[in-house]
């Protein structure tokens, strides 16, 4: 039998959890609308803009008096490619939609998290798991995202270079591992007060 504790939130509280929830859904519809508009630039497969990582690279860009030439360092730069394989162009389009199904189902989450405290339900099974499902969805989402994008941005180098630039690129975002660890330590922080009002009720 699942346990919960029912405490009703203040006017506050509640205004609060509101806020969330409109703001998680101002933010589904966001990534949406950017996710169809990505995809729309992607599928044509002309002029496509890809961001490219670079390391340690050095050119020049008119910057000085009466426009010279000033050497610069760059760490990224946008790619615009036309004829990609369609294996390319699936993996960026791929790419987008698992970060888009990664941010909706942490919207999803927080604003069902949300709708459970202002009926009074912290500590619940159910709670835990909706925390434990935005860790997940941050760690197989981030993960599969890096890993289309580091095909989109290879193809991308292959195509532009007709395959001569042997300089395999890998593109990651290590942030949103650090954030799925912070959760789980809040799923558990859930669980064990779980536990607790368990005995708690037991000692009654």
């Amino acid at each position: 039998m699942e346990t919960e504790v029912t405490a009703r939130p203040t006017r506050s509280d509640r205004a609060d959890l509101w806020t969330v929830i409109v703001v998680g859904v101002m933010v589904a519809v966001f990534v949406l609308v950017n996710a169809i508009v990505r995809i729309a630039s992607i599928v044509p497969n002309t002029d496509v803009d890809v961001l490219a990582p670079f390391f340690d690279t050095v050119t020049a860009l008119p910057l000085g008096p009466d426009g010279a030439m000033v050497d610069v360092r760059v760490d990224s730069a946008w790619l615009t490619v036309s004829d990609l394989p369609v294996i390319v162009v699936v993996s960026l389009v791929a790419a987008v939609l698992v970060e888009l199904a990664m941010t909706l189902v942490i919207v999803a989450s927080a604003m069902l998290l949300c709708r459970n405290l202002m009926t009074g339900n912290a500590f619940s099974r159910t709670n835990t798991r909706l925390v434990f499902t935005v860790s997940i969805a941050l760690i197989a989402g981030t993960t599969l995202s890096n890993l289309f994008t580091t095909m989109g941005t290879n193809g991308a180098f292959a195509t532009l270079s007709q395959g001569s630039y042997d300089g395999a690129v890998a593109t990651g975002n290590v942030i949103p591992y650090f954030a799925a660890i912070a959760l789980a330590a809040v799923a558990l922080a859930f669980k064990a007060g779980e536990r607790l009002q368990r005995d708690a009720e037991g000692l009654i």
